[in-house]
């Protein structure tokens, strides 16, 4: 549904607001991370920097962190920063597509659409990180719980 460059630019903003207060981190560790190909990482980059989503910093020190606080960072703007606005559009792909001239599934995915775009629309990148940081938490819990077991 979404661009595979959206989907990179959620994963990247929500591990850099997985990161301490002022750290930097860098493109290479990033793309190592997230396994997101290093070209295609920078492209992404650059453009979320020019929405004022991240900032660099260059340097031997250097690195990217989020502009503004990641409670202010709706998934929505990423989307839009990626020029990735496919939920408005009719869901079989059809230019015309509205209440007027409705495709086959028009009425079905009207109320799906709300309901995506209003998730888009009050779901932050701090929402995403703490739900990835609960993740890696049960993911660990399991993990040992399998190792006491075999003990």
């Amino acid at each position: 549904m979404f661009a595979r460059s959206s989907g990179y630019a959620v994963k990247a903003l929500t591990h850099l607001a997985g990161q301490p207060s002022g750290k930097l981190v860098g493109a290479r560790e990033m793309a190592t991370t997230l396994d997101i190909p290093m070209p295609f990482l920078w492209k992404i980059l650059r453009r979320l920097g020019q929405k004022k989503l991240v900032r660099s910093f260059k340097g031997v020190r250097g690195g990217y962190q989020l502009a503004r606080p990641a409670e202010t960072i709706y998934v929505r703007e990423i989307l839009m920063a990626s020029q990735d606005n496919h939920v408005g559009r009719c869901i079989l792909g059809l230019a015309q597509c509205d209440d007027q001239a409705p495709c086959p599934l028009h009425s079905h995915w009207k109320d799906l659409r709300a309901e995506i775009e209003h998730t888009l629309e009050t779901t932050t990148i701090a929402d995403l990180a703490g739900n990835a940081k609960q993740s890696r938490r049960r993911r660990a819990r399991r993990a040992l719980a399998r190792a006491s077991a075999t003990c």
